[in-house]
């Protein structure tokens, strides 16, 4: 392969990774602040309430489950901007793992809408990002380039 096909695939992989970004991101974002504005105590007694596995103890079901809107809309932000991506997907792949959990438990997983939950989708796109960063076009990767600069690597 040279310089040019290579550079051009680059460039293909990097827009590929913004697009999962963007949209991964776009989607916890408003996932997020529609719970929040909602009203989380609302989502909490609700949707949260009502997907709980019985085996999950209160000291960590009350702050996970109040604290999970706001958690969404912030990685969801990050995601976007492409800032501490690698930690923001890799807690989004953790967030996902829990939801897929919850929605096994409660028998939601195959058939409502499709062959199966839309999470494990979510899941693929989440672990990819864990796996490859944001991309070159990320503020990660612009505080990286400045970083090399200022020390000369």
């Amino acid at each position: 392969m040279n310089g040019a096909s290579g550079s051009w695939s680059r460039e293909w992989m990097n827009l590929a990774i913004l697009a999962n970004r963007l949209s991964l991101g776009l989607y916890f974002f408003l996932a997020g602040l529609g719970k929040i504005r909602g009203g989380v105590g609302q989502f909490y007694q609700g949707a949260f309430a009502g997907l709980r596995p019985a085996w999950l103890p209160d000291w960590f079901a009350g702050p996970y489950g109040y604290a999970l809107p706001f958690l969404e809309a912030a990685v969801g932000v990050l995601l976007i901007a492409g800032f501490r991506a690698r930690p923001a997907a890799g807690l989004t792949l953790l967030m996902l793992t829990s939801f897929t959990i919850a929605l096994t438990g409660a028998g939601r997983f195959f058939g409502s809408s499709g062959p199966f939950h839309a999470n494990v989708i979510f899941i693929t796109l989440a672990f990819l990002l864990t796996v490859t960063g944001p991309g070159s076009l990320s503020l990660d990767a612009i505080r990286s380039r400045r970083g090399r600069r200022a020390t000369g690597v």
